[in-house]
């Protein structure tokens, strides 16, 4: 077994709902838990996931988790489908750590994307909502309104340096959503978000500029402007 594997073990040992965890030759991680039914985590290491990746990894043995290792890793959101729909899941290394205490892990979703999934679906505005990765979604909106992708992001302050590393997450997304109610974006933000044409929004903001095109859309913002 390689360094890798038994170095995700020893990690995921440290939870508080691990009882243990050991590593197998094929790879893959079996964690027995304290309080629910043991499950098998295969840890890789690629920078983004495809349906092509999950195939290969569940070719030999069905895990209950793919665990994407890297801090900026994420996958497709058909990976995860697919996954689903073979029993198993693919998650982040944080959204494993967040899971391991739930009944089944598999299904579990970062409570700020899935709020806010749940709230912009419900726009009057939104006809379709379609994943595209663990934090991010198109938006297919009616009445000849172009289609949008929105990513989700946890800021206290947004910084332009975290704009910056936002948009390099998700080079595809028209507008950034800081789903923290009372972040704050920096006068530097906002100026380089409206210079690369990217939305920088919470979602009182975001519920609002739906509903809008162009311009209109990204100046869809009440007056005050950033924090510094």
């Amino acid at each position: 077994m390689s360094s890798f594997t038994t170095w995700f073990a020893d990690a995921v040992k440290r939870h508080d709902a691990v009882s243990s965890a050991t590593p197998q030759v094929s790879g893959h991680v079996h964690v027995v838990r304290k309080d629910h039914e043991p499950v098998t985590i295969a840890p890789v290491r690629a920078d983004w996931l495809t349906p092509a990746d999950v195939e290969r990894i569940l070719k030999d043995q069905i895990s209950t988790i793919i665990c994407l290792v890297p801090k900026q890793a994420h996958y497709s959101w058909e990976a995860r489908e697919l996954a689903m729909r073979l029993g198993s899941t693919v998650h982040t290394m944080k959204e494993v750590f967040s899971s391991l205490s739930d009944e089944d892990p598999r299904p579990f979703l970062n409570k700020d994307v899935a709020y806010a999934r749940s709230r912009l679906e419900q726009h009057s505005k939104v006809r379709e909502l379609r994943m595209v990765c663990e934090s991010s979604m198109q938006l297919v909106r009616t009445d000849g309104l172009p289609p949008i992708t929105i990513a989700v992001e946890y800021q206290y302050e947004f910084t332009e340096e975290a704009l910056v590393a936002a948009v390099k997450h998700h080079p595809d997304a028209t507008a950034l959503l800081n789903a923290n109610p009372n972040g704050t974006p920096t006068t530097a933000a906002l100026a380089h978000a409206k210079a690369a044409r990217r939305g920088l929004f919470r979602l009182g903001e975001l519920m609002g500029a739906l509903n809008y095109d162009g311009d209109e859309f990204f100046n869809c913002r009440p007056p005050g402007g950033g924090s510094r």
